[in-house]
């Protein structure tokens, strides 16, 4: 498909429509996913359930999702919860800046409920150097944190990388830990965690 690039964060198709690459990445990252396929098949990788939903945080614009990951088998326990701020890149076509909970318990199951839940600045804390900036690629997104900038201590490491595709019907992550030597201390080793759509 002939992709040509737009101003304004847009791409044109060959059938002369315009993509809003902020409203697609928000479109595909949203939903219900689980990597229990993946989990089957080997070993290696836990059966994980990752819930994305928009929520309202005006001061950061339209695009904001709430995002939940959990076992499978413990879905009412999260080990990790995030807001994901979907913006034009800088120097890639769209960003996905990452900020934290400070009360994470209040929105367990959002992604389940009706609720509408406003959401205000002083509830959240960012993620300094851990944005993941992505590219269009005709399907999908492709891209990645920048190394060495996001700070984790977690398991003794001293930085994470990210790494994160998209294509509307699955999304894979390989969220990975190192310390001061750029050793792996943390995250899958062989590969990224596979999220197909339910």
């Amino acid at each position: 498909m002939l992709i040509l690039l737009l101003a304004c964060g847009e791409k044109e198709t060959d059938s002369g429509t315009e993509l809003n690459l902020v409203d697609e990445m928000v479109e595909q990252l949203s939903g219900s996913f689980d990597s229990s396929l993946q989990a089957s098949q080997n070993p290696e990788y836990f059966s994980v359930s990752l819930k994305t939903c928009s929520v309202l945080v005006p001061e950061l614009g339209n695009s904001v999702l709430y995002v939940e990951q959990s076992l499978v088998d413990k879905l009412n326990q999260p080990y990790r919860q995030r807001l994901y701020v979907i913006t034009e890149g800088i120097g890639s076509d769209v960003a996905s800046h990452i900020y934290e909970l400070v009360n994470p318990d209040r929105f367990i199951g959002l992604c389940d409920s009706n609720d509408n839940i406003e959401i205000a600045l002083d509830e959240l804390s960012e993620k300094e150097g851990c944005t993941v900036n992505l590219n269009w690629n005709g399907v999908g997104f492709v891209g990645q944190t920048d190394t060495g900038t996001c700070l984790s201590t977690m398991n003794g490491a001293t930085y994470a990388t990210s790494e994160v595709t998209t294509d509307g019907f699955s999304i894979t992550s390989w969220d990975r830990g190192w310390d001061n030597n750029d050793n792996q201390v943390w995250g899958a080793e062989n590969g990224a965690y596979i999220f197909v759509r339910k």
